[in-house]
């Protein structure tokens, strides 16, 4: 199985920053669990890959994934291509105008929160045309319920993006939650059946993975 310590290894140079952020981020996302729910086998991009600390988990925990990591932040693509694994590749690009394979599989995790609903909507759309016949997105954002455990995100959110700016955001700072009903809508008008499964036991975070199968 693999493990954070094999994960962080990998990386031949690391900020303190860098590596931090990484720790932080497997210690309060069930990045492992939400793995299991990605197809083993086919071309799997993740979309907002960051570092790659869950791309190289994908990569890592199946050889019969061609994993491909698409992020817009050159630094931390820079980062990410560090990372040496047959399976695994890394675009510095916008994934609307990003040269990509037909995949079995779309990863969004924590993403969509900083991007405009109308935009949200039409990469969703793009990622679609991404997807091989039964292909999936998996979709990882925050739900709306429990209020007490939003309420915390929300601020941590705050304090990342807007006052410690550890969180890059090119907008107006504003978040895109949406909650759970308007993603299963959205993900059905698009031609989606839609799976949902709460994933916030244990963690202070609420949580919530989205299957979405592309209907035929």
């Amino acid at each position: 199985m693999t493990i954070l310590r094999d994960l962080i290894a990998a990386y031949p140079l690391l900020s303190f920053g860098d590596k931090l952020h990484m720790i932080i981020r497997w210690r309060v996302c069930p990045l492992r669990r939400i793995a299991g729910y990605v197809p083993s086998a086919g071309v799997v991009i993740d979309l907002g890959c960051g570092h790659g600390l869950f791309t190289q988990l994908l990569a890592r925990e199946s050889a019969e994934r061609q994993v491909i990591g698409v992020d817009l932040d050159e630094h931390k693509i820079a980062v990410a291509a560090q990372l040496k694994f047959e399976n695994l590749q890394f675009i510095a690009q916008d994934i609307a105008s990003a040269e990509l394979p037909a995949a079995q599989a779309v990863t969004i995790l924590d993403v969509f929160y900083l991007v405009p609903y109308p935009v949200q909507e039409r990469l969703l759309e793009v990622c679609a045309t991404k997807l091989a016949a039964s292909g999936v997105i998996v979709l990882k954002e925050t739900a709306e319920v429990p209020r007490w455990k939003m309420g915390l995100t929300w601020l941590e959110e705050v304090l990342a993006v807007r006052v410690l700016k550890i969180t890059d955001h090119s907008g107006d700072q504003r978040f895109y939650f949406r909650p759970r009903a308007e993603w299963q809508a959205l993900f059905t008008r698009l031609g989606f059946t839609v799976q949902t499964i709460p994933l916030d036991s244990g963690y202070y975070h609420p949580h919530v993975l989205f299957i979405a199968r592309k209907i035929n």
